[in-house]
């Protein structure tokens, strides 16, 4: 009976090339084919060097590459990829999908596991953008007064059009710790539809290249001050924006 290999979608973590796990490092090592970001083999010189590689691609397998770009020219991608990685499979291979942060938040990798459900892939997880953040804020994210809860979710469900039953005033009811991935976010929509339910005066912070030592920076604020902090430089693609009065130092008894 053939061997058949295995496929995996492999957490990078978030920041610095320190925080990847033994794990992940293990199964890059023992690849036979990667996929990832461009950058990923100098990046990690010592786990890809030599190794087949393909870009990964941003959103394939999902409605998000296809808003990028054309049907035909996604399928074209899509079925470049799946070629490779199931030839790897079937002789034997194993093969890593490499993502930044954790790969299902939010993340662009994902559609690889519906994709290639049928081979059972395995999720290798890592450091996300939200462990590193809470880590760079140096308290207690499950420790506020009001709520000891926390919520995930998108600063875009505040644009216009978005119709979903997570509008952020309605998560904002609980007044638990909310924690905003932030692209294409209007902040100031954010900002005004949050106070639906928190006081201007809830604190807030946003929190800039969580993980990297070199470029991590918090930016504190209130709800009422958050646009006016935000604006006093250029925020960069890799920032979470976090509201909710565990800021102000954990209340809970846990």
């Amino acid at each position: 009976m053939a061997t058949h290999g295995k496929l995996y979608l492999v957490s990078l973590g978030v920041g610095d090339a320190d925080h990847l796990t033994l794990r992940a490092d293990r199964v890059m090592r023992e690849a036979e084919l990667v996929l990832g970001p461009a950058g990923a083999p100098a990046r990690y010189p010592a786990q890809l060097a030599g190794k087949a590689f393909m870009e990964a691609g941003h959103g394939l397998y999902t409605p998000m590459a296809r808003r990028r770009a054309a049907d035909a020219e996604v399928r074209a991608e899509e079925d470049a990829r799946s070629q490779a990685i199931r030839a790897c499979i079937a002789a034997g291979g194993s093969v890593a999908v490499l993502s930044y942060g954790d790969p299902t938040l939010y993340g662009p990798q994902i559609g690889y596991l519906e994709a290639f459900r049928d081979l059972a892939p395995e999720v290798v997880p890592g450091v996300s953008s939200f462990a590193a953040a809470n880590a760079a804020l140096g308290c207690a994210v499950t420790g506020g007064g009001a709520s000891q809860s926390v919520i995930l979710s998108l600063g875009k469900n505040a644009n216009a059009g978005y119709a979903g039953s997570d509008r952020l005033p309605v998560l904002a009811q609980s007044r638990s710790a909310l924690v905003l991935f932030t692209m294409k976010t209007d902040l100031a929509r954010v900002a005004d539809e949050l106070r639906a339910a928190y006081p201007g005066g809830t604190p807030a912070a946003i929190v800039c290249h969580a993980g990297d030592a070199a470029r991590q920076q918090v930016l504190h604020a209130t709800l009422d001050t958050l646009v006016d902090v935000a604006a006093r430089q250029a925020l960069p693609f890799e920032h979470l924006v976090y509201v909710g009065d565990f800021l102000a130092g954990p209340a809970g008894d846990y």
